[in-house]
């Protein structure tokens, strides 16, 4: 304790958070930067005082602020947490249309990395701040892929056969009946599935606002466009392959 007590205030004049290269993200993730020389320091005096003995003043003094520290440190962990998810799951098509708000999240954190060391006396304001932005960022990008994610389980239904073979043997009128019988719900159910999707896409753009006429915005639409082109392909495809199936001749 008394070595390492002694370089307290070099140890708390550290920026409160440090920017790393990264290769998931041109922006780089970021990491606290409490350094672990502190973390050992104050579970030692934790230690001493419970085995009552004598604690060096500056380490008690330091100590005082134990629980200051784990809030600061835990509350930063999980906007730092929040930010680098949002960097890393972002797609190429899907960050042009958030970049004010990765702007945000930046201008949020930066007097973290610069201004702000542990011994400051405004970390709390900056703290919450920070946390609200990327909180905030966050929840919007979950809600993005959410409505992607309920989009993918709406067009694997697609994936049903729209032909049924019976058991026996029937008539060509009578499968001919059957199968248009079978059609009819399946093409409604699909129209609606189309309501939905699009009642999703409504939701996306509700909550990001954005030019609906920007590239971006445009490129975006492309890409669930794209997405809902490959469901229906599938659909068609799975169709295909059980009708196949069942005209496959046994030897």
């Amino acid at each position: 304790v008394e070595g390492v007590e002694e370089n307290t205030e070099i140890h708390l004049s550290k920026p409160l958070l440090v920017k790393e290269e990264n290769e998931a993200a041109e922006e780089g993730f970021i990491r606290v930067n409490f350094d672990p020389t502190l973390v050992r320091l104050l579970r030692e005096v934790k230690y001493l005082q419970l085995l009552e003995l004598k604690v060096p003043e500056r380490a008690s003094a330091l100590y005082a602020k134990v629980d200051t520290y784990r809030t600061q440190t835990g509350n930063l962990e999980l906007t730092v947490n929040m930010y680098n998810d949002v960097l890393a799951t972002l797609l190429p098509v899907e960050k042009p249309l958030l970049a004010d708000r990765i702007q945000s999240m930046l201008d949020a954190l930066a007097p973290g990395l610069d201004a702000l060391k542990w011994n400051a006396d405004n970390i709390n304001p900056f703290i919450s701040k920070a946390m609200k932005i990327v909180t905030e960022v966050d929840e919007l990008v979950k809600k993005m892929k959410e409505n992607v994610k309920k989009m993918h389980e709406i067009m694997e239904k697609w994936n049903k056969p729209l032909y049924e073979r019976k058991n026996k043997a029937l008539p060509a009128e009578d499968v001919e009946q059957t199968h248009q019988a079978l059609v009819g719900p399946r093409l409604e159910d699909i129209r609606n599935n189309g309501k939905e999707i699009h009642r999703l896409m409504k939701d996306t753009q509700d909550n990001i606002k954005p030019d609906k006429k920007s590239p971006q915005w445009l490129s975006y639409q492309d890409y669930i466009n794209g997405l809902i082109i490959d469901g229906i392909t599938l659909g068609i495809n799975g169709s295909m392959q059980y009708l196949r199936d069942q005209l496959s001749i046994q030897y």
